[in-house]
């Protein structure tokens, strides 16, 4: 299984306003084969001091996608001042081409955020079991 991460995200603009309200996440099976399970997560990030980053889960959702070339699209709301999502998908250790993903930050308006945009190149696997 492999985990994947857009890493920690700023989401306060320089007045501490929000600038995205929500992400949109498209995730693509790109086998053959029906992938079970799929799990996202997003956390609100905060600064715990010396301690750390402390991370609290808000949103969580576990489902299928159908085989060939299944996609699943989520909105995630992102309406914390900084958050991480991340996402697993069940192939074995080692095989890291089962799933596509992209993630695209829109503010209050719908518009994609450019700086909060993530496609699969900028998703680090952080785990393989």
């Amino acid at each position: 299984m492999a985990i994947y991460t857009i890493g920690a995200v700023s989401n306060l603009d320089p007045t501490l306003a929000l600038i995205s309200t929500f992400v949109q996440l498209r995730i693509t099976n790109t086998t053959a084969a029906r992938l079970e399970p799929i799990v996202v997560n997003a956390y609100s990030i905060t600064d715990a001091g010396p301690e750390g980053l402390v991370e609290t889960l808000y949103f969580t959702t576990t489902f299928a996608i159908a085989a060939p070339r299944g996609v699943v699209t989520l909105v995630i709301p992102t309406t914390v001042a900084n958050y991480t999502i991340t996402v697993s998908s069940p192939g074995a250790a080692g095989f890291v081409s089962d799933i596509s993903l992209y993630a695209a930050g829109r503010d209050v308006n719908g518009f994609i955020v450019p700086e909060q945009t993530f496609p699969f190149g900028d998703w680090k696997a952080i785990t393989t079991v």
